[in-house]
C-alpha cells in the first residue's frame, strides 16, 4: 500500500485498518505477512488521524467565525438600540 486516495472516505480508511486488526488478532500469519499487514494499518492510522486533525481545525474555525458573526450581530443590534433611545 502506498499512499491512501483523498477518494478513499474516512469511513472506508476505518473499515480497511479494522480488517488489518482483525487478521492479526486472528493470528496464523507468518511473521513477513503479519508485519506487512501492521505497516498498512499503521498507514491507514496516520492517514486517519490526519484526516481527523483537518476535521478538527475546519469545526475550530468554523466556531470561531460563527462567534465572530454572533458578535458582530451583538455589536450591530446594541448600537441599533443605542439610536433608538
Amino acid at each position: 500500500m502506498e499512499n491512501e486516495s483523498e477518494e478513499t472516505s474516512f469511513e472506508q480508511l476505518m473499515d480497511k485498518l479494522e480488517e488489518c486488526v482483525s487478521r492479526l488478532e486472528r493470528g496464523g500469519l507468518s511473521l513477513i505477512l503479519a508485519t506487512e499487514v501492521y505497516e498498512e494499518g499503521m498507514v491507514l492510522a496516520a492517514e486517519a488521524g490526519r484526516r481527523l486533525s483537518e476535521t478538527e481545525l475546519r469545526v475550530t474555525n468554523i466556531k470561531a467565525k460563527y462567534q465572530e458573526m454572533m458578535e458582530r450581530s451583538e455589536d450591530v443590534t446594541k448600537d441599533q438600540h443605542e439610536e433608538d433611545l
